[in-house]
């Protein structure tokens, strides 16, 4: 499904170079729960948002369904990003002049998705919520909506970054079964955290350190 090949990724700030990703490479199957590990700097989330097709490598590939998106047209990368990919990210990113409903249906590429809208906030307890604006909502309530937002037009990937990483662990625990739903149902989840929990959840757990894999 993503086969991430010999993937570098470096970062230079005046003459100092830090090289976050160093010739990694990872195969990720249709229906796999993997989480990354590692120590802050390891390179975690550059791994996530290169699969993403958000960071573009120095050198290396990301195939998807053999077709390496790096080679692929600005539109063509777009549409992988809209079609295939649901992000939930540690700081939510909600669009603070729009209420619950009005972010999750930004995310609806078609509107055939947003008839399921009241079932997901039903589902995730923000059925009453949904004319609120995020400065109304309690940090679990913002993530929840982002969670939403990131599963409403049936992505293939879901890649989450630290999600619970804002999170007491009663929230953390709501969040983290709700991605296991989702890989339930035949979703395929990368998932960094330095929750020791999440592992529990993954059926791969893969180390980085220092921009190398040190387990898998």
């Amino acid at each position: 499904m993503l086969q991430l090949k010999s993937i570098t990724k470096k970062y230079t700030k005046g003459s100092a170079e830090f090289i976050a990703l160093n010739n990694v490479s990872l195969d990720i199957e249709k229906g796999d729960y993997v989480v990354i590990t590692g120590p802050s700097g390891a390179g975690k989330s550059t791994l996530l948002y290169v699969a993403g097709g958000m960071i573009h490598p120095d050198s290396g590939e990301v195939n998807y369904n053999g077709k390496n998106i790096y080679n692929q047209s600005g539109k063509e990368k777009n549409e992988y990003r809209k079609k295939q990919i649901g992000f939930v990210f540690q700081q939510f990113h909600l669009m603070p002049f729009l209420t619950v409903e009005e972010n999750i249906r930004l995310a609806c590429y078609d509107k055939s998705y947003c008839s399921q809208i009241g079932k997901y906030l039903e589902q995730c307890s923000l059925i009453g919520l949904k004319d609120k604006y995020p400065s109304e909502l309690s940090v679990g309530e913002k993530q929840r909506t982002a969670f939403v937002r990131a599963i409403i037009s049936e992505p293939s990937l879901l890649l989450a970054d630290e999600p619970t990483g804002n999170l007491d662990p009663e929230n953390s625990a709501v969040l983290m079964s709700l991605i296991e739903g989702f890989h339930k149902k035949g979703g395929t989840v990368l998932l960094v955290s330095h929750n020791p929990d999440a592992s529990k959840y993954a059926q791969k757990r893969i180390v980085l350190n220092q921009g190398k894999i040190a387990l898998n």
